[in-house]
């Protein structure tokens, strides 16, 4: 099992999701009607509603009880089964659209295999199929955001949403050629999973709203108008996170791989923490740099924005490497009450401090909001993990956080704070040639070379 060839495969195809998600945006942006974006922008929440309230077997626990059957070479067919299983037999609750608009309810067959090709995707994922995961994902993109065009030139929803279908449909066909389905629901396994993972579950819940709560409260004291703004500089800030956020898929099946083989947990959290730290920080960087010039030549009707788009991106991207210390919480399996501390923290920050700034200083007052969610959740995150001894504040470690707190300082200069990031983590020594080694040992061979930068900065 293979992360780093894993990652570069979620992240491609990440990239490819973005690029036709925005191009799809673009030509509905000057063909469709509001009202037209409106309801995909909804079919889109109902998707977030039926991941975030439906997965009661949480996603993440799925792939790392999966992955750890593999490494010990058990017997993974009931939990496939179960999952797989459960994915149908929780479909009926979607029957509430019924209540809704026609077009909801139409997209009833959609949301079941959304949810149903969500399972497969992450089973396989924990097996370590990580190019069939990401051909499936490149499959759907193509109808989700290429094929889907067409519905913007016939201003037709239902055309939209029978296209997004047939693309999950074939999808789910894909994936069940390398992961046979039968449906058979092993109570035992199901109950252990719901059990063990319900804090996960739970905090996903949580995440979720804490998620909408400063857009939320935007609508409700600034209207429309200013959410909208808000609304589409936050989605573009995102974009970095989201692309380092695509490594985890593959480093929480490969973690649990390692770790039920016998590999040290500290020093896989290590070494990944220091490798997205090196990413994360020239990016967010950049990105707040960018970002006006990206705003201004786009979306100049946005500029009001701008200054909640650097400070999101700065602070999203920045702290993804202590955000992505949860992976190998799960991965580990200890304990998974911390997720529900994190989770309620997060949300009563969100809706507390949206209400107090909101109202004083418009739409930046929402971007601190999250941008104080992101800080505190992360610090949370760092305190657990080495409660836990998921990860240790060695000295290089302790470096890693100098440098994401010093990256902040981008608001005074950028210019100098790229060159003091970049240079500190060559004279700290943030990774050693040791390192590089076992990294160049996973690096695809087209990308060898990739390493020699690696080696630039090892110590």
């Amino acid at each position: 099992m293979n992360p780093l060839s894993g990652a570069l495969k979620f992240l491609s195809t990440t990239l490819f999701n973005s690029v036709l998600a925005l191009a799809f945006f673009l030509v509905a942006g000057h063909f469709a009607t509001p009202s037209f974006v409106g309801k995909v922008a909804i079919i889109q929440l109902m998707e977030s509603i039926t991941g975030a309230f439906f997965s009661i077997l949480p996603y993440q626990l799925v792939t790392r009880e999966v992955s750890h059957s593999y490494a010990s070479s058990q017997g993974y067919d009931k939990l496939v089964y179960t999952s797989l299983s459960y994915s149908l037999l929780v479909s009926p609750l979607l029957l509430f659209l019924l209540f809704f608009p026609s077009y909801l309810w139409m997209s009833i067959p959609y949301f079941v295999l959304y949810l149903f090709t969500n399972y497969q995707g992450q089973l396989l994922t924990g097996l370590g199929k990580f190019t069939e995961v990401n051909v499936g994902n490149a499959v759907f993109t193509i109808s989700r955001w290429g094929f889907s065009i067409i519905a913007i030139f016939y201003h037709s929803v239902e055309l939209l949403i029978l296209i997004w279908t047939l693309g999950a449909v074939m999808k789910a066909v894909y994936y069940q050629i390398y992961l046979q389905f039968k449906f058979s629901l092993d109570k035992t396994t199901f109950k252990e999973i719901a059990k063990v993972g319900f804090p996960i579950y739970l905090t996903g819940v949580v995440y979720f709203i804490s998620g909408q709560g400063d857009r939320v409260v935007t609508a409700f004291l600034l209207g429309s108008y200013y959410l909208g703004i808000y609304q589409l500089v936050a989605l573009a800030a995102v974009v970095p996170s989201t692309l380092i956020s695509s490594f985890s898929s593959s480093l929480l099946p490969s973690s649990t791989y390692y770790y039920t083989k016998g590999k040290d947990m500290k020093e896989i959290s290590s070494v990944s923490f220091r490798i997205v730290t090196l990413i994360s920080l020239p990016l967010a960087i950049l990105g707040y740099a960018i970002s006006p010039l990206f705003i201004s030549k786009f979306f100049p009707q946005y500029v009001l924005g701008i200054p909640s788009m650097q400070l999101l991106i700065l602070s999203l991207t920045s702290t993804m490497p202590l955000q992505l210390l949860s992976t190998f919480m799960i991965a580990a399996k200890k304990n998974y009450r911390p997720f529900i501390i994190i989770g309620i923290i997060s949300a009563a920050e969100v809706v507390g401090v949206s209400y107090y700034l909101i109202p004083r200083i418009g739409i930046y007052g929402a971007a601190i909001t999250q941008a104080f969610n992101a800080i505190i959740t992360s610090l949370l995150y760092l305190l657990f993990s080495h409660f836990q001894g998921v990860f240790k504040l060695g000295r290089r470690e302790i470096a890693g956080l100098a440098l994401i707190g010093l990256s902040f300082l981008a608001f005074i200069n950028w210019e100098v704070v790229l060159i003091v990031v970049l240079l500190g983590f060559k004279l700290l020594g943030m990774i050693s040639n040791e390192e590089v080694k076992v990294i160049e040992g996973f690096t695809p061979y087209s990308l060898k070379r990739i390493t020699r930068i690696l080696y630039l900065i090892a110590r």
